[in-house]
C-alpha cells in the first residue's frame, strides 16, 4: 500500500482524480456486457443498451435500476 501512495504524491494523483476520470469514459455495449463489473447483469444489459452508443458507468447504473423498478 506504502507504494501506491507513493505514486500516487509523485503523480500528484488523488482517489477523486482516478474516480472522476473512470466516470468519464464511455464504454461500448461490448465493453460493458464483458466486463467484470456487469458479469451478473450480462444478459439484462445485453437486451437494454444499444450497439451503437457508448455509455458511462453511471448510465448504466442507472439504465439498471431503472429497469429493476419494472422500466425500459
Amino acid at each position: 500500500m506504502a507504494k501506491l501512495e507513493a505514486i500516487q504524491e509523485k503523480a500528484k494523483v488523488t482517489p477523486d482524480d482516478v474516480s472522476n476520470a473512470l466516470e468519464a469514459s464511455k464504454f461500448t455495449k461490448s465493453q460493458i456486457v464483458k466486463s467484470n463489473k456487469y458479469m451478473a447483469r450480462c444478459d439484462a444489459l445485453n437486451a437494454l443498451l444499444e450497439a451503437d452508443k457508448s455509455y458511462s458507468f453511471t448510465e448504466v447504473d442507472g439504465i439498471l435500476k431503472k429497469f429493476d423498478k419494472g422500466g425500459k
